[in-house]
């Protein structure tokens, strides 16, 4: 008990260290400037009241998250991983390869709160069905590969090359919503368990690459819904997304209007949540149960996920209530907010709200540490978090600049994918599979709960409430987040390439003598000239 309580507490100042600057800033700007004032007319109206309350359950939501992910997505994911490839039975490994990753994909809340920005009123389990397939799909060549020792940039470049294909058949207008989607299936229940799976992976299949192997399953699935979304798009007409689209956009810009519309709001947020959660972890639980019939885990080792399963559940339905219920409010009236400041004033904000969101998210805690164990320290885990946050504060500011000049999405995200690919032939291969695992979890919950939600009501004022400038501008966050982590973890190899390149030299130095340069190396005689001096 006592060993759990410490944990607890552990976990619970990380969060606060993720969350709080977030709200700091917001506070802030509340009370600063008439212009950033949540509720029209007063500076602590219905709004702002309600996003100070979420933060209560945002805390101890992603406390109790981080503790379960640890215990029992990532230990699932691990054990799968493990008993599977010790089967040697390529074929079983890949079949149950797909269906996990298409379960816990549609167990992940961010392509839920996606699905229903786009679809707030349609069928928007095509989306979640769809893009989950295509993670399923995915994480079974991620599988193979690493099998089959195959380099992760040849498949890197193969699945790109598919995407952009398929692009030039697929209106453009619905490449937002693609990269969106990309972004969102690898987040907070997906990474925990796609992580520790590849690592399972990775260490029954052993060899010199091992340490490599490990990662590159997140960035691979993150491409799946490229290739499936991308498919969708090219047979969904789009007038059905903008119907539907257009029906609810009132609504899903409106704020709070009053006090007592507070409680109502946060008990419907609250049934939404646990209906969501239930039915997204229920397929993992059932799997896992089945699985352990063969399996027999007993004892501490199974009440060890169990109790890990529990705290995932209830801390998950607590952040979605947080996250739903404060943020969402709160993105919409900034975004309708910045549309009265000047460009460079948003420019900033999203620079600033970008790095502090990346510290947020609950799958880039789990992704540092595994980097950090794997690696044995030699990435240290705030090196991730500092360059993936610069990469993410840069990414966000990019996407000002497309929504205020009305730039298409896919000229930012080829160019730095280019810049990607020409870095991961330059830094060791271990960085590269990193660099695209971190495309996955640096788009979490907030991302979803916040960034698009602010970037929708932006452009829906901007624009005067033209839907199909929404699906083309107000979408898209997610996918340009999802796109500068690789140029960041990339970079981070580069400095540490160069970094031991010049210690190496250091060292060197040290070695050499100040003077070796004078001295003389006098020949030694060999035995067969002692031989002649003595006669012999």
């Amino acid at each position: 008990m006592e060993k759990m309580g410490k944990e607890f507490l552990s976990k619970f100042r990380e969060s606060a260290f993720s969350i709080l600057p977030i709200f700091v800033l917001i506070i802030v700007l509340n009370f600063a400037s008439v212009s950033f004032r949540l509720d029209e007319g007063t500076l602590a109206g219905p709004t702002f009241v309600s996003f100070v309350i979420s933060a209560i359950p945002l805390l101890l939501g992603m406390t109790l998250f981080n503790m379960g992910a640890e215990k029992a997505m990532g230990k699932i994911g691990e054990v799968v991983g493990t008993t599977l490839t010790k089967k040697k039975s390529l074929v079983l490994l890949a079949v149950i390869a797909v269906l996990l990753g298409t379960l816990m994909t549609i167990a992940e809340p961010d392509l839920t709160v996606l699905s229903q920005r786009l679809l707030p009123s349609g069928p928007n389990w095509l989306l979640v069905a769809i893009a989950a397939i295509g993670v399923g799909v995915m994480l079974a060549v991620a599988v193979v590969r690493v099998i089959l020792q195959k380099s992760i940039k040849i498949w890197l470049v193969i699945a790109f090359g598919l995407v952009f294909a398929l692009g030039c058949m697929a209106d453009p207008d619905f490449f937002p919503i693609v990269f969106d989607s990309g972004g969102a299936t690898t987040s907070a229940i997906s990474s925990p368990f796609i992580i520790a799976f590849g690592v399972g992976v990775a260490s029954v299949r052993g060899g010199k690459n091992a340490e490599d192997d490990s990662f590159g399953y997140a960035g691979l699935c993150s491409l799946g819904p490229l290739i499936s979304v991308m498919l969708l798009g090219i047979f969904l007409d789009k007038n059905f997304i903008l119907e539907n689209l257009g029906k609810e956009m009132s609504s899903m810009t409106s704020s709070l209007d009053s006090f007592a519309a507070i409680g109502p709001f946060y008990a419907e947020q609250t049934v939404s949540a646990i209906l969501d959660v239930t039915l997204s972890i229920l397929p993992i639980v059932v799997f896992f149960f089945v699985y352990n019939f063969f399996l027999k885990l007993r004892g501490k080792e199974l009440l060890s996920i169990v109790i890990g399963l529990i705290y995932t559940y209830i801390g998950l339905v607590i952040f979605l209530l947080g996250a739903n219920s404060g943020f969402i409010p709160v993105a919409t009236a900034l975004g309708s907010n910045f549309v009265h400041v000047d460009e460079w004033i948003f420019i900033l904000f999203a620079f600033v709200i970008g790095c502090l969101i990346i510290i947020a998210e609950p799958a880039v805690h789990v992704l540092a540490d595994q980097v950090a164990e794997v690696t044995s320290g030699t990435i240290r885990k705030g090196q991730v978090f500092l360059f993936l946050a610069i990469g993410t504060g840069v990414s966000v500011l990019l996407n000002v600049i497309r929504v205020v000049y009305n730039i298409n999405l896919i000229y930012f995200v080829a160019t730095i994918y280019i810049v990607g690919f020409v870095l991961a032939f330059v830094v060791p291969d271990i960085y590269v599979a990193i660099a695209f695992d971190s495309t996955g979890v640096a788009t979490g919950t907030l991302s979803s709960c916040f960034l698009l939600p602010l970037f929708i009501g932006f452009v829906n004022l901007s624009s005067g409430g033209d839907v199909e400038s929404v699906l083309r501008e107000g979408f898209g966050i997610i996918g340009m987040i999802s796109t500068m982590p690789v140029i960041a973890i990339e970079s981070l190899g580069l400095y540490g390439m160069i970094k031991n390149k010049v210690n190496y030299n250091k060292a060197l130095k040290k070695v050499k003598e100040p003077d070796d340069s004078q001295v003389i190396h006098l020949p030694v005689p060999s035995q067969d000239d002692e031989c002649m001096k003595a006669g012999i």
